[in-house]
C-alpha cells in the first residue's frame, strides 16, 4: 500500500510555507556569507546519499528530487521523501498484518536563500480524533531536532486542513564547520522521515483506541472518521470517492455488473446499486416501478429502499438505508462486512434488477 500527494500541492506548500532551514555548511561561504547554488546543491545530494538517511529507511526507499524555479534566490529543490511505516502487528508472525508495510511518499522544499537554507514538509491529513496521539509523538520529534544542531530551528504547526507543517531554518555562520550543511541537512531530512512514520503510527493507535470504544457503545452517528476506524479496508487507496458528504463516500467493485456506492449520512448508512430498464419508463410506469422497488425484502434491517429519478444515461438508483440509532458498533462492522463481503448487496441488486426486467 502506498500514498502520496499530487504535484500541484507542493505549490501550495511554496504559497503557505513559512520556510525554515538547515545548515552551516560544507562548501566555505564567501566573505558576504553566502552559500552559491554550485555549493549548496552539492551538499544536498551528499545528504540524501548519507549512510545515516540510507540506515532509517525499512524497505530500500531512496530520496528523488526536481529543481525548482522562483523559490531560493540561491537555488531550490523539491525532495521527495518515501518512508515505508510498519503496519499494526506487522512484527507478528500470527498477525495477518505480519510483514506488511505502509509506503509513503510526500514533497519536501529545501531552499537556499545565499545567506540561510530553508526546509518545509507538509504531512499525510491526521483526522480530529488522531491529534492528541499524533501530536505527542511530534513534540518528541520536533525535541529531536532541535537538540542535533544549537543553530538549526525547526518548528512543527497543524495547518487547516489538518496536516501538519514541519519547518526548519539556519542562518549561515561566519566561520561555519567543515561539513557543516551536509550534517544539517541529513539531520533534517531524517528526522522528516521519521516524522512520516510517527504520524502513521500515532493515527493508527488513535484509531484502534477509537474502535475499542465504539465497538460496544451504542451509536447515534458516525463522523467520516469513525466510519473508518470501524471498517479500516477503508483507509487504502481506490475506495473513496469525489463527492460533498462530509461522512464521506465510497465505491466498491463487486462484479462486471455493479459498483456499489456506502455512502455515510451522519446518521444513517446508505449503501446503492443501480440497473438500467430495457425500455424508458413513462410517468406513470416509473411511478409504479418505483413502489414495486420500495416493497422488495430488505437485507440485514434496513428500514427503507431509496429510489431516484433516472439518470441521463437510464440508470436508477436504489439505496438501502440503515439508521445509526440503537446499533452498536461492532453491528455497524457486520452490517456493513456481510453487505459487501458476504454477496448481501449482490443479492439485492438481482431482485433489483428483475423487477426493472419484468416492468419491461
Amino acid at each position: 500500500m502506498s500514498t502520496s500527494l499530487p504535484s500541484s500541492f507542493v505549490r501550495q506548500i511554496l504559497v503557505r510555507a513559512l520556510f525554515v532551514g538547515v545548515a552551516a555548511t560544507a562548501p566555505t561561504l564567501s566573505a558576504a556569507n553566502t552559500l552559491s547554488k554550485a555549493d549548496f546543491y552539492t551538499a544536498l545530494t551528499q545528504a540524501m546519499s548519507s549512510r545515516q538517511l540510507r540506515n532509517q529507511t525499512t524497505a530500500g526507499e531512496t530520496l528523488t528530487l526536481e529543481e525548482l524555479q522562483g523559490v531560493g534566490s540561491h537555488g531550490a529543490w523539491r525532495v521527495f521523501i518515501t518512508n515505508a511505516c510498519l503496519q499494526p502487528g506487522a512484527d507478528n508472525r500470527f498477525s495477518n498484518n505480519y510483514g506488511k508495510l505502509m509506503r509513503i511518499r510526500l514533497p519536501s522544499v529545501v531552499a537556499n536563500q545565499g545567506t540561510r537554507l530553508q526546509f518545509v514538509i507538509n504531512s499525510q491529513a491526521v483526522q480530529p480524533h488522531q491529534r492528541a496521539q499524533v501530536e505527542k509523538a511530534l513534540e518528541e520529534r520536533l525535541a529531536t531536532l532541535n537538540r542535533e544542531y544549537g543553530d538549526l530551528k525547526a518548528t512543527i504547526n497543524r495547518l487547516a486542513e489538518g496536516t501538519y507543517q514541519l519547518a526548519a531554518e539556519q542562518q549561515y555562520g561566519t566561520s561555519p564547520s567543515a561539513g557543516g550543511t551536509v550534517d544539517r541537512l541529513a539531520a533534517t531530512l531524517s528526522n522528516a522521515r521519521f516524522m512520516i512514520c510517527d504520524i502513521y503510527t500515532a493515527m493508527e493507535l488513535a484509531d484502534a483506541e477509537q474502535w475499542r470504544s465504539l465497538k460496544s457503545s451504542k451509536l447515534t452517528q458516525l463522523d467520516r472518521g469513525q466510519f473508518i476506524a470501524l471498517y479500516p479496508l477503508l483507509k487504502e487507496s481506490g475506495y473513496e470517492v469525489a463527492g460533498n458528504l462530509p461522512g464521506g463516500q465510497w465505491g466498491f467493485k463487486l462484479s462486471s455488473d455493479l459498483t456499489t456506492r456506502v455512502e455515510n449520512h451522519i446518521e444513517e448508512l446508505r449503501v446503492w446499486v443501480y440497473a438500467k430498464p430495457a425500455t424508458a419508463p413513462s410517468p406513470e410506469k416509473l411511478t409504479a416501478l418505483k413502489t414495486a422497488l420500495r416493497a422488495l425484502p430488505l437485507p440485514l434491517g434496513a428500514t427503507s429502499a431509496e429510489v431516484a429519478d433516472p439518470n441521463e444515461r437510464g440508470f436508477i438508483w436504489v439505496g438501502l438505508v440503515f439508521p445509526y440509532k440503537n446499533m452498536t458498533g461492532d453491528e455497524f462492522t457486520d452490517k456493513l462486512k456481510k453487505l459487501i463481503d458476504k454477496r448481501q448487496v449482490l443479492d439485492f441488486h438481482q431482485r433489483v434488477f428483475k423487477v426493472m426486467r419484468d416492468a419491461g
